[in-house]
């Protein structure tokens, strides 16, 4: 039983610290997203924004999907951090804006693809069971085996300095688990009830609250992969150097605010 504890206390550990800072900012974007959501049925000015930004994303292509979701996962999250960062806290490098926009590039691509192949894979069946379908190949398919993994390789791939070599011996099956799991329980926690409120709604309004929803989501789990590739980092390097690893080191301390 205290085996059981410790894992999910520990897992969710990063979690927990990631809404202390930021719970404003974190709640703020979800009541935004709904009021939006109970706008497009009550105001015309609504619904004409879900249906231009349907139209730009069309006319814009693979391009506006890239742009609207750095300005998602990376620009808005990190402004509210900016907001928000208690004092002592760095705030991030503009070579963490670039390495973040990439991933947020990827994932959006990513997404755009898969959302649009599960139209194609489950939109015959009933309301219901589409959106069922729908979450669990989300949950149990595309986030752990490719979302989450893409995220846990890009931080460990920057703090190995760009080198692959280093970035595949830092990150042995026991590390990557352990920067895996509390992105996923959060991620769960997170998105199964957003995707069942965002799937039920009108196709035309889903982009646009995805946007909103997915900067929430940034805003815990970008979060969370830094601290998380930075006290593996300190482990990594205190076991190589033989000290326990009861601590982290100062400059795995200055990753870990960057937060």
């Amino acid at each position: 039983m205290s085996r059981g504890r410790g894992f999910w206390a520990t897992s969710l550990a990063p979690a927990g610290m990631a809404l202390k800072l930021y719970w404003p900012a974190f709640l703020a974007l979800q009541i935004f997203a709904g009021l939006l959501a109970a706008g497009y049925y009550a105001s015309g000015a609504v619904r004409d924004m879900a249906h231009w930004l349907l139209e730009w994303k069309s006319a814009g292509g693979l391009l506006f999907v890239v742009a609207a979701n750095i300005f998602s996962g990376a620009v808005l999250p990190e402004m509210l951090k900016a907001w928000l960062r208690p004092p002592g806290r760095p705030a991030p490098t503009w070579r963490d804006w670039l390495h973040l926009s990439g991933l947020m590039a990827i994932l959006g691509l990513a997404v755009n693809e898969f959302y649009r192949a599960q139209g194609g894979w489950f939109d015959g069946f009933g309301l219901a069971t589409a959106v069922a379908l729908k979450i669990l190949v989300d949950q149990l398919v595309f986030a752990p085996l490719f979302a989450l993994p893409l995220v846990v390789v890009w931080f460990a791939w920057q703090e190995s300095s760009y080198r692959w070599g280093r970035t595949r011996a830092a990150l042995t099956p026991s590390v990557f688990l352990q920067r895996l799991i509390p992105l996923y329980l959060p991620n769960l926690f997170f998105w199964v009830p957003a995707l069942i409120a965002l799937y039920s709604l009108p196709t035309e309004l889903q982009f646009l609250l995805y946007l909103f929803l997915n900067s929430a989501s940034c805003l815990l789990m970008i979060f969370i992969a830094r601290e998380m590739s930075g006290a593996a980092a300190a482990r990594i390097a205190q076991a190589r150097a033989g000290v326990s690893s009861n601590g982290t080191t100062g400059a795995s301390r200055q990753r870990d605010s960057r937060s």
